[in-house]
């Protein structure tokens, strides 16, 4: 098994991130501070860089009180491992780790992958057994929302 550090936040890679996530999609900039984005990031001895990023934002919904705290609703818009970190399962270890931290107090995980990525699609639905999100919950009509459920894990 192939030896990888995950760690919590961009620290210095906040560069390498954005361009390991231009990689996979040239128009993608890393989330504003608004939508309260969290980021993971994967780094291993043999690969050079960044190995891995995933991007969890706050995709809250439904009315609040001024006062109140926004409610957290955790999206994962991005999960992406380095083309040269590839076929270790890698991607499935950063996934994994990511889905447990942000359902620690039980929350249920929106994960947006593009319709198109039948390989994404059958990656999420068969290694980390996301559902499908229902009818009411999709949004955008180039994007398939699944949902991870702690609780069934």
């Amino acid at each position: 098994m192939t030896t990888a550090r995950i760690a919590f936040g961009l620290g210095e890679h906040e560069d390498a991130a954005n361009a390991l996530l231009r990689s996979e999609w040239p128009l993608a900039e890393l989330p504003s501070p608004v939508n309260e984005p969290r980021f993971w990031t994967m780094t291993c001895p043999d690969v050079s860089g960044l190995s891995g990023l995933a991007v969890v934002a706050n995709g809250f919904k439904g009315a609040q009180a001024a006062d109140d705290p926004r409610p957290y609703w955790p999206v994962l818009e991005y999960l992406v491992i380095d083309r040269r970190a590839r076929d270790r399962q890698l991607g499935r270890r950063l996934a994994r780790h990511v889905l447990q931290e942000v359902s620690a107090d039980g929350h249920e995980v929106i994960v947006e992958v593009e319709r198109e990525r039948v390989d994404a699609i059958r990656f999420w639905t068969q290694h980390l057994q996301c559902a499908v999100a229902p009818d009411s919950e999709q949004t955008a009509p180039k994007v398939l929302r699944l949902c991870w459920t702690p609780t069934l894990r």
